[in-house]
C-alpha cells in the first residue's frame, strides 16, 4: 500500500506542504532533546557504541523455552488471533506461525484484522466468542481499549493471551482478569541497540528524529525511552527529537517525512519505531531528494525493509527477531493454555542487529528465521509438544 495525493495548482501545493511542515515543527519542538550531559565522554561513548554494535551483529543463540508438554490435548481446539492490523508484515508472520504451529497438533489458528481500530478489535474478540474459540490472543491492542469485549470473553470462559503489549518480565498489573497469559519480545532492546548504531555510524554527530506511535504506549514508550537514554549515554554530541505518529496515521508518512526533511535540512537519521512505518517513510525520503544524506534505522527486519538495507537504499540498519519463529512461540503459549499447562513468563525471542557489515551474508530469499541462525525451530517445537 502506497500513499498518493492529487496535485492541484503549484501555489496550493506549496501552501499545503508548508502547513504540514509547520505542524511537524511543532511536534518536534515540543519534544526534549537527548543532547544533554552524558555519563561518558564523547570518545568513550563512541568507542563503547562501536563495541556494542559488533556484538549485536552476531546471531543470537536460541532454544525453545519451557518444559515439554502433551500438546495433543489441544487437538480440535481453536486459537483466534485478533491483530492490531494484518496489513503489517510482522503481524502476518505472527498469524502464519500460530496457524502452522496449531495445525501440527490438530488445532486451528484463526486470524482477525483489527485494522488499527479498537472498535474493530473488539468486534474480532466478540466474533471469536460467538465462534466458541478456546483461546483468544489479542495482538497489539491495549487491554483497556477492548475492555468490555475482554469481560465478555471471561464470561464465556475463554482465556485471553495479550500479545506484544509489554516487555518480557513480570506481567502488567493492569491486566483484566480475563487475561491468563502474555507473549512478547523485547521492545527496549531494539531501541537501545539502534541508539548505539546511530552513535557509532555518525561518529557522534547524528541529528535524529524518532518517530513514535503514541497510541500503543506500553510497547512504544520502552522502545523510545531506551533509544533516547542510550543515545544520551554514548553520544553527548548527538541530538534527537520525537515526532508522534499514531498508528492510524502511518499511511501518511510519505508526505509527512518529505515535509519534515524539507523543513529540517539538518536531520540525518529518521528512526521509526516499527517497519510498518518505514514502508511509507522511505519513499518520503526519496520524495525530498534526501536519500544521500538521510538514513533510516528501524525495528522488525521485515523482508522489504531488509532488501532496502541490502541495496543501500536509505535504510542503514535494522533490528529484528525471527518473526515466523515468534509466531510459533505464540502458538506454543496458546497451546499451553489450551492444553491446561502453565503458560511461560517469557517466550524466549532473541533479536539481532543488521547493518552493511553483515547484510551481505544474509540470504534474503531464504525463510527469514534463518537470518538469525536458529536452525530447524519447527522441529524443536514439535519435539517440545510431543509430536516431533
Amino acid at each position: 500500500m502506497m500513499v498518493g495525493s492529487s496535485r492541484q495548482k503549484v501555489g496550493t501545493t506549496r501552501l499545503a506542504a508548508a502547513a504540514v511542515a509547520a505542524g511537524l515543527l511543532v511536534a518536534l519542538g515540543a519534544a526534549a532533546s537527548s543532547g544533554a550531559t552524558s555519563g561518558l565522554s564523547p570518545a568513550a561513548g563512541i568507542a563503547a557504541a562501536k563495541k556494542l554494535v559488533k556484538q549485536y551483529q552476531k546471531p543470537p543463540r536460541w532454544a525453545p523455552p519451557g518444559k515439554p508438554f502433551d500438546a495433543s490435548k489441544a487437538k480440535g481446539k481453536s486459537i483466534w488471533y485478533v491483530s492490531l492490523s494484518l496489513s503489517i508484515p510482522f503481524e502476518q508472520y505472527m498469524l502464519q506461525g500460530i496457524q502452522e504451529g496449531a495445525k501440527t497438533v490438530g488445532a486451528k489458528g484463526v486470524g482477525f484484522d483489527g485494522k488499527f481500530s479498537a472498535a474493530e478489535g473488539s468486534r474480532g474478540i466478540e466474533q471469536a466468542i460467538r465462534a466458541k474459540a478456546d483461546v483468544i490472543m489479542v495482538g497489539g491492542f491495549e487491554p483497556a481499549l477492548v475492555g468490555p469485549a475482554l469481560k465478555d470473553a471471561e464470561k464465556a470462559g475463554i482465556p485471553v493471551i495479550m500479545a506484544n503489549v509489554q516487555d518480557p518480565g513480570p506481567p502488567r498489573k493492569d491486566y483484566p482478569s480475563a487475561v491468563k497469559a502474555f507473549a512478547t519480545h523485547s521492545f527496549s532492546w531494539p531501541g537501545r541497540v539502534e541508539a548505539d548504531f546511530v552513535a557509532a555510524d555518525s561518529n557522534g554527530k547524528a541529528n535524529v528524529v524518532f518517530m513514535s506511535t503514541s497510541d500503543i504506549p506500553n510497547i512504544t514508550t520502552p522502545l523510545k525511552n531506551a533509544f533516547l537514554n542510550e543515545l544520551k549515554r554514548v553520544c553527548p554530541g548527538c541530538k534527537a527529537k520525537v515526532m508522534d505518529v499514531p498508528s492510524a496515521q502511518w499511511n501518511t508518512l510519505q508526505t509527512k517525512t518529505a515535509s519534515l526533511i524539507r523543513a529540517n535540512p539538518d536531520v540525518t537519521y529518521i528512526v521509526p519505531d516499527f517497519d510498518g512505518m518505514v514502508i511509507f517513510a522511505l519513499p518520503g525520503v526519496h520524495s525530498a531528494g534526501a536519500q544521500g544524506r538521510v538514513k533510516i534505522v528501524s525495528f522488525n527486519a521485515t523482508p522489504s525493509v531488509m532488501k532496502a538495507l541490502k541495496n543501500k537504499d536509505v535504510v542503514a540498519a535494522e533490528t529484528g527477531g525471527p518473526n515466523l519463529l515468534q509466531g510459533w512461540a505464540f502458538a506454543d503459549q496458546a497451546l499451553r493454555v489450551a492444553a491446561g499447562v502453565k503458560p511461560l513468563p517469557d517466550i524466549g525471542i532473541e533479536d539481532r542487529l543488521f547493518t552493511a557489515d553483515n547484510i551481505g551474508s544474509i540470504d534474503l530469499s531464504a525463510q527469514e528465521s534463518t537470518w538469525y541462525g536458529e536452525g530447524d525451530f519447527k522441529a524443536a517445537y514439535k519435539k517440545l509438544w510431543g509430536v516431533g
